[in-house]
């Protein structure tokens, strides 16, 4: 009887020495894919405010080049910059202004979705430890019942 009662002791403490390995394995992966994720949105986040820094320096080296073009064109034609030349100036920095808005627009809504996405991640994988958490708590008390259990048997017997 006693072997058997040891033999039980030893079964139910290498069950929990494996199954408490497994769960912090499991732990450091889910761990390292939060980690990875969060990189990952950094680097987009990066991304995405480069991308728009590109973007407004073409548009403002284009509205330069159409203001440059269509003053040396009043010049050209001997009309000042006053009155309708500069309205048609100011409107080009108004589409400018516009445009330059809707990028940045753009631009938040994309960093907005990023950003959910990355919350959706973190709330998966802290699902996902909390879960698994659970999991291995009841698997350790499971193990000790069975344990305790087949030693109260021998202990009857």
């Amino acid at each position: 009887m006693e072997v058997a009662a040891i033999t039980a002791v030893a079964t139910t403490a290498a069950s929990v020495f494996y199954s408490k390995k497994a769960a912090d394995a499991q732990k450091k992966q889910i761990n390292a894919a939060t980690v990875a994720a969060e990189k990952e949105y950094e680097l987009e986040k990066q991304q995405i405010g480069l991308t728009l820094q590109e973007e407004q320096r073409k548009n403002r080296s284009l509205l330069a080049q159409q203001q440059s073009a269509y003053k040396a064109k009043l010049g050209a034609e001997g009309l000042s910059q006053i009155g309708s030349g500069q309205a048609i100036l100011d409107n080009m920095q108004k589409e400018h202004d516009i445009e330059d808005k809707y990028l940045i627009n753009k631009a938040n809504i994309s960093l907005e979705a990023l950003q959910n996405g990355i919350d959706e991640t973190r709330t998966r994988n802290l699902l996902s430890l909390t879960q698994h958490s659970n999991e291995t708590k009841s698997g350790y008390l499971k193990n000790i019942g069975d344990s305790a259990n087949g030693l109260g048997r021998m202990i009857i017997k």
